[in-house]
């Protein structure tokens, strides 16, 4: 990845807030000597740091586990907040008219190697773990003993377990810092009396058509 250091990240806990925030990443793996991606909500287990833990689980019809997946290194992609600049936000284009759009964006990419498990105990944890993280800001949570236990069964044996034992870390805040202190809090106010429903309305129209949207 592109990291100019104004735009490089490096605190954990923040790159951690992210991840929490936006669990579904974009997993690159070698298959068959091409680049392949699965999306997959991922858990991070203890720190995010070398040396900690991705889990999650992928069906078992996914051919992405039955390769030699700890022969090399596996990405991980987590897209954060991200948003279209306009140069219409900056003061200073009001006084020089020498601005052009930009996209900013947080990103946080997390490299290691993948490990996988058919283990029913291990693969149930996983999958209460993560429910449990998805479920928790709704006021009636579902649980999987709301399942009947041989459905969930079922289920189990239907998925294979994946774990990533992180090897480095790298993270990209690309939000103005290029900018003076007036241009930034010119995009910031802009930003926040933008339509922030307008992206839940979207994935709604696409569940209901089936068909993608524009930008409104």
């Amino acid at each position: 990845m592109y990291l100019p250091k104004h735009f490089e990240q490096q605190d954990l806990e923040s790159l951690k807030s992210l991840l929490e925030a936006y669990p579904l990443g974009a997993l690159v793996t070698h298959q068959d000597g091409a680049l392949e991606a699965n999306h997959i909500p991922f858990l991070v287990q203890g720190d995010l740091a070398v040396g900690g833990k991705l889990i999650g689980h992928v069906a078992k019809g996914n051919p992405v586990w039955k390769n030699d997946l700890t022969a090399q290194e596996s990405l991980v992609i987590f897209q954060g907040p991200e948003a279209y600049i306009t140069p219409n936000w900056y003061p200073s284009k009001h006084v020089h008219h020498q601005v052009v759009p930009t996209y900013n964006y947080a990103v946080v990419h997390v490299y290691g190697v993948l490990s996988v498990t058919h283990d029913e105990a291990i693969k149930r944890q996983i999958v209460a773990d993560l429910t449990q993280t998805m479920e928790n800001a709704r006021q009636s949570t579902w649980k999987i003993s709301d399942a009947p236990a041989d459905y969930i069964e079922k289920m189990l044996n239907a998925i294979v377990g994946i774990e990533l034992t992180i090897t480095r870390i790298q993270a990209k805040w690309k939000v103005s810092q290029n900018r003076d202190l007036a241009d930034r809090a010119g995009v910031a106010q802009g930003l926040s009396v933008a339509d922030s429903a307008k992206r839940d309305l979207r994935m709604s129209q696409i569940i209901r058509t089936g068909k993608g949207v524009g930008r409104d």
